[in-house]
């Protein structure tokens, strides 16, 4: 992928294809659903290209992410017509579950949106619970922001050095941080939770089991 960026004829052929900003945004806001790294990159590559604004990349982007998070509590509230999960967790437990998620919901959501694997469950079970869609999509919408608008101003900040030390056009380099960024996270969670497992004391007898 990063070869293709660097090609400047496929670049432009590709720019050619949806010159429009308009279609450039939408195209963008829909590959937030697919792959939001990639979209952010692409957004900051496009804009420093100058082939959209700054602010209407942020805007398609973020919007699109922010409406796929929004999918996910709707998918959460269908889940509840799901029986065997309204046996599971109906109920007291379920009014347990959406207080204890209502009273840290701040902190579930920012965390949700920076921690690769939190989000599909958080958000969900936020659906699932009934959590205030108001203060839901409040919560969603600080995160996106946050989130997004840093990636871009890493991408922005780092950009220009990166084209001039490497070589590289300036469309590549901006998109650099948030795809090295996007590989870098899932690899760095996997190798604590293989260490955390490797540390962890293993247990010696079955569970249950007496010990003589």
């Amino acid at each position: 992928m990063l070869s293709a960026l660097a090609s400047g004829g496929a670049w432009q052929a590709a720019l050619d294809g949806m010159a429009e900003p308009g279609v450039i945004a939408l195209v963008l806001a829909l590959t937030t659903l697919l792959v939001e790294d990639l979209a952010i990159a692409a957004g900051a590559a496009l804009a420093t290209q100058g082939a959209v604004s700054w602010e209407l990349a942020f805007v398609a982007v973020g919007g699109g992410i922010a409406a796929g998070d929004l999918g996910l509590y709707a998918l959460g509230m269908a889940a509840r017509r799901v029986r065997w999960l309204e046996r599971r967790y109906g109920g007291p437990r379920r009014e347990a579950l959406r207080e204890r998620l209502t009273r840290h919901l701040p902190s579930a959501v920012l965390t949700a949106r920076v921690v690769p694997g939190l989000r599909l469950l958080t958000y969900t079970a936020a659906g699932f619970l009934r959590i205030g869609l108001p203060a839901f999509t409040a919560w969603v919408l600080v995160a996106v922001a946050a989130w997004t608008g840093g990636l871009f101003a890493l991408s922005s900040a780092l950009g220009h050095g990166l084209s001039a030390s490497l070589g590289i056009p300036p469309a590549l380099a901006v998109a650099l941080p948030v795809l090295v960024l996007a590989l870098c996270v899932p690899l760095v969670r996997r190798l604590w939770l293989a260490r955390r497992r490797r540390t962890d004391p293993i247990p010696t007898t079955p569970p249950g089991a007496s010990v003589s």
